[in-house]
Formats: structure tokens, sequence, C-alpha cells
């Protein structure tokens, strides 16, 4: 059953105390989520140009790996491991601090936490929680900030909360493609994004290993219940014939979605031998967190995902147990 989403204080609020935190900060770092997507990175990599043109130290950081596939993103290549010190941490686009993977720890021990997020199941472990579960991007909450903040926007920093926004989006495509969405996009692209750039490294720039492993999980496809529920996975296995990384499978939850019928659509990926991840994509009137939640995840309602620290074998039969339920008894 879906939960109720809490009350977040909203951005004029807050803004005071996030400028007082900044403002007492000489390093800042921005912290995007394990497995970074668009949204999570550029949010984090856009605030720190923006804080950095404001005269501040700033240490970009996401848990390794990070995918290859976001290294157009600008500031890309100031990611850093560990900081030797820092006054204050914002995290961006990440619910709860399991999905922090080897930097838990720093959110964890960190004074001053600023949480900004668009999920709603955010656990709100911030010490200062700028949570806008309406926004379609955790890149739409990071403007607005910035524009409050009077902060700057360079070109650089529009690029990355543009390709935070149109990924988060499916590229302009998703049910949460609101007015406000498109209205900033237009702003972002004002402002310097270049947006046919953007489409063509976010969708149009597959390797042969990434077609070829997409084409793999496509063969595979399950339907069931009708075809209500779509379901594949991604092997090691199958990772080693196409000579393919994990990150190179993103796009195969995209094709799994696309098909008519689908009500709930599954993609399991094999980690290793005790862990396998979840990627959930849902449609009217199911919730795609419904899925993730008894395992411990969460997420969007019609996009949420989940770690299983069991083989794909066991992890498979869980998974697809708790939709089948969902689906023959609502």
């Amino acid at each position: 059953m879906t939960v109720a989403a809490p009350e977040w204080p909203r951005l004029e609020d807050v803004v005071g105390e996030i400028s007082r935190v900044i403002d007492e900060s000489d390093d800042i770092g921005c912290l995007a989520h394990k497995d970074a997507d668009a949204d999570s990175l550029g949010s984090a990599l856009g605030f720190a140009l923006s804080m950095r043109d404001s005269g501040k130290r700033v240490h970009p950081m996401a848990p390794a790996p990070v995918p290859r596939l976001l290294d157009y993103l600008p500031g890309y290549e100031m990611l850093e491991e560990s900081p030797a010190a820092l006054d204050s941490l914002f995290t961006f686009d990440c619910a709860t601090v399991s999905r922090f993977g080897e930097k838990r720890a720093l959110v964890e021990e960190s004074r001053n936490v600023v949480n900004v997020d668009h999920h709603v199941s955010s656990e709100g472990f911030g010490t200062v929680n700028l949570v806008d579960p309406i926004a379609s991007a955790t890149g739409q909450v990071v403007y607005a900030l910035l524009r409050a903040l009077d902060a700057p926007i360079t070109s650089d920093v529009a690029t990355n909360l543009y390709a935070a926004l149109f990924t988060d989006t499916g590229g302009f495509r998703h049910e949460n493609t609101t007015e406000a969405a498109l209205r900033l996009g237009a702003d972002l692209v004002q402002l310097g994004a270049d947006p046919g750039w953007i489409a063509l490294k976010s969708y149009k720039s597959r390797s042969v290993s990434r077609m070829r492993l997409e084409a793999l999980a496509v063969s595979a496809v399950h339907a069931e219940l009708e075809g209500r529920l779509i379901w594949s996975e991604i092997t090691q296995a199958m990772l080693s014939e196409v000579n393919a990384a994990m990150d190179e499978s993103e796009g195969v939850i995209d094709q799994l979605q696309s098909i008519d019928t689908m009500q709930l659509a599954i993609l399991l990926k094999e980690h290793g031998r005790e862990l396998t991840r979840v990627s959930v994509r849902s449609r009217d009137p199911y919730d795609a967190t419904d899925v993730c939640r008894p395992f411990g995840g969460g997420g969007h309602q019609r996009a949420a995902g989940a770690e299983v620290r069991e083989p794909l074998e066991v992890a498979r039969g869980r998974v697809l147990d708790v939709a089948r339920r969902i689906l023959t008894t609502r």
C-alpha cells in the first residue's frame, strides 16, 4: 500500500538556514548517490560549480564506480575520492543513507548535512532537508535553490541541471513532465544548455557492447498475466558474452516499459553471487515502490529500485512473487 508523503519544509522556510551553512563553510562536499544517474550527479556537479564560482572550495563526490556514461557532464573530472576535510555536506537525489554505499559514513559523521531531493520516500536524514516530491527532478530543486540564493548559474551549471531534468523525465516523455518542467527546460537552454547535444549524449551514444547487451535482455523478456507483468534480467554471463559493463544496462528497463500491455516492468541485475539489484517501472493504478518496499527499497510511484542480498535465482522468485500478488489482488 502506498505510504502518504510527509509534509516537508518549503524552500522559503529553509533557504536562510542553507545560506548560513554555505556562508560558514569554506569546504563544501557535494555527494551523489551510488550508481549515480544524471539527476543525482548532474545536480551535485551543477551545485558544486555554482558554489565554486561563488568562491567556495568544492568537493564533488559519488560512490564508486561512477558510471562512465556520465562523463559528458561538466565538472565530471572534478570528482574526488575522499576529501581531507569538509565544513558541510550537500547530498543530492538520495532518499536513504543506504544508497550512499561506501560514502555512508561520510554522511552519518558530517555535522552539517543538507539533503536536497525529490523522492516521496525520502528519510529526511539531513540536518536541513530540502525535499520537493512535486518536482520532476532533483535538478529542478537545485535550480530553485540557486535562484533563491542568488548564486551564479553559468552555461556549465545549466547543462548539468538540464541533463538532470531531461533524463529524469525520460526525455520529457514520462508522466512527471509538467508545465513547470518544460518551462525550466526552456530557461536552462536560455542560460546556455544545448538540448540537442544533451539528448545525443543521454540517449543516442550507445556503444556496440551496450546495444548487444540490450538485445540479449530484450530477447530474454518474459510476459505474464496477459502481458501486465514484464520482466527480464542481466546476468554476469550476459555481460561476459558481449564484453559489457553493468552500467551499460541502464536503458534496458526503458525497453521493458515500452510494451503496451505493461503495468509492472521489472529488471533484475546480477551484481554478484549474493547481490541482486532490482529496477521497477509501473503504470496507473500501480505503484513501483510497492514492489521494492518489502526489500528495503523505494523511489517514485512510477520508478523505484531495491537491492536484494540474495543470489539472482532466489531474488527473482521473491521479487516476482510480490509483483504477481500486487497485480492479482488489486
